[in-house]
């Protein structure tokens, strides 16, 4: 097996394809379905995905444990505890799933009236509703048996990913513009998994033929083992839930599913960059691991140091383009209505260039097996986050809700989170701030002049003149990073690649 350090950019490349393939399609597909579905049908959408996506705290935080594990076992090719690891926990998801059943299917048939639902769309929700928490237990049932990132392919994942993406996205704008609607979404969600399912569990043999599924391999020691690493990744995976996912829920009870529409286009774009940082945190987790059974400590120190200033970088530069092209950008692509999405977005990307880049500590604590003061940190986040959105939801409608999650996120990360790693791993935290202000100050010392410069006297209009404006302002943003950002080791490194391809 290669050096997982190598490895690592090879996901994280591919991970940010399938991430750039999903920016494509929600791109074209959010307005589609807006006007297709309308704006309750809409909201009714995402607000189903908003309460299956709760039945992930049925994970118990099993699928970090299996981020911890497999790839601690496969590094010393202890392929007897890899199995036990593998049919413990899918034994324990097994459970798991017929539990998210059962839960979708009281809700769907006892809890609907609890949001503000016309009466007319109540079927097609609990329907939908229903196919789709079917959905999630199948994937609960498969998760072990399919995972194939923690054996640091998370290449391959992608290169399934994509196109069953594609396909699903071009299947869903054909029955719409038949006229079918949100069951129809449900139905072509759930066999999308299946297919993609299939094909990941025949990967997953051929990658690693060692793998056996027997009664013999489900041990107490080892379902002990996953669930004490996952029962504080459980409690974490609950804390991030409330702060990522908790917004659209608030605004279904206490506002409408049109106000869910609006906010969530907003919280859709920083839940994309969001995904891009975190498209470097997952497959950095198996690598921490891996070092981390060795004992390499320089080496996690050395790699935590690296990718943390280089997300300050790119988080302030795409969040500087945000605030600078936001509303250009949403009029364009939702329409001029869509001017509440505007202010809400610009709520929310303000924090994001401060907590974003951290994500890169999270996989630290989640692969040396240090993650219960995150679990701190993240209750503390989550329980603040929920009470400044009940208090402000009312007097300031998506407004509060949005500043409930800005505040706690500036409270928590501008000095508590770091202070708190570093203390942690004894790391140096004035060396941490430095950095990071360099990071970021480059970054905005480029893009506010330029980008500005470019949104007030650019001639052209449309997407032609969005285009160019950021091609011309990611240009000098692109400079920057190599020459004030990037490590003369890395600069070599890359020189030297593209000598051999060129």
């Amino acid at each position: 097996m290669k050096d997982p350090k190598q490895l690592l950019a090879k996901n994280v490349f591919f991970n940010w394809a399938g991430m750039a393939v999903g920016l494509i399609i929600t791109f074209f597909m959010s307005p589609f379905l807006v006007h297709s579905l309308g704006k309750s049908e809409y909201g009714i959408w995402a607000l189903i995905f908003s309460v299956v996506y709760y039945t992930n705290l049925i994970d118990v935080g099993m699928k970090q444990s299996l981020a911890r594990y497999i790839p601690k076992y496969y590094a010393v090719k202890d392929y007897v505890k890899l199995n036990e690891v593998i049919n413990s926990s899918t034994f324990l998801y097994l459970f798991a799933g017929l539990l998210v059943i059962l839960i979708v299917l009281a809700i769907a048939f006892f809890f609907l009236g609890a949001f503000e639902i016309e009466p007319h769309l109540m079927s097609a929700m609990r329907i939908t509703l229903i196919i789709i928490g079917f959905d999630q237990a199948i994937m609960f049932f498969f998760m072990a048996s399919t995972a194939i990132g923690p054996f640091h392919r998370y290449d391959v994942n992608n290169i399934i990913g994509i196109p069953m993406s594609i396909i699903s996205a071009l299947v869903i704008v054909y029955f719409l513009k038949q006229g079918y609607g949100l069951v129809a979404l449900g139905i072509i969600t759930i066999v999308t998994t299946i297919v993609r399912t299939i094909i990941k569990r025949i990967y997953q043999q051929a990658l690693v033929p060692q793998i056996e599924f027997h009664p013999k391999y489900i041990k107490k020691d080892r379902t002990r083992e996953l669930l004490g690493y996952g029962l504080i990744s459980f409690f974490i995976v609950i804390s991030w839930m409330v702060v990522f996912n908790t917004d659209n829920i608030i605004i279904g009870v206490f506002l409408s599913t049109s106000a869910v529409t609006y906010y969530s286009i907003a919280g859709s774009l920083v839940s994309h960059l969001r995904g891009l940082i975190n498209a470097i945190g997952i497959p950095l987790v198996p690598v921490i691991s891996h070092y981390d059974a060795s004992n390499d400590l320089s080496q996690i120190y050395s790699l935590y140091a690296k990718v943390t200033k280089y997300l300050f970088y790119f988080t302030a530069s795409v969040c500087a383009l945000l605030l600078i092209f936001g509303d250009d950008f949403i009029y364009l692509w939702m329409g001029t209505e869509f001017t509440r999405t505007v202010h809400v977005l610009y709520i929310l990307v303000l924090p994001s260039a401060i907590y974003l880049p951290q994500i890169a500590a999270n996989s630290v604590m989640l692969g040396i097996g240090k993650h219960r003061p995150l679990f701190y940190i993240l209750v503390s986040e989550a329980v603040l986050n929920l009470i400044l959105s009940l208090a402000l939801v009312k007097p300031l409608g998506i407004y509060g809700v949005a500043l409930g999650t800005a505040i706690t996120q500036l409270l928590i990360y501008t000095y508590v989170f770091p202070y708190v790693f570093h203390k942690v791993i004894q790391g140096d935290l004035k060396s941490f701030y430095g950095y990071a202000l360099k990071a970021v100050s480059t970054s905005l010392i480029i893009a506010v002049p330029v980008g500005l410069a470019v949104d007030r006297y650019n001639p052209l209009s449309g997407w032609t003149g969005l285009i160019a404006g950021l091609i011309i302002t990611g240009l000098p943003l692109i400079w920057g990073f190599w020459w004030g950002v990037l490590y003369a080791e890395d600069k070599a490194k890359l020189k030297a690649k593209l000598a051999r391809k060129g």
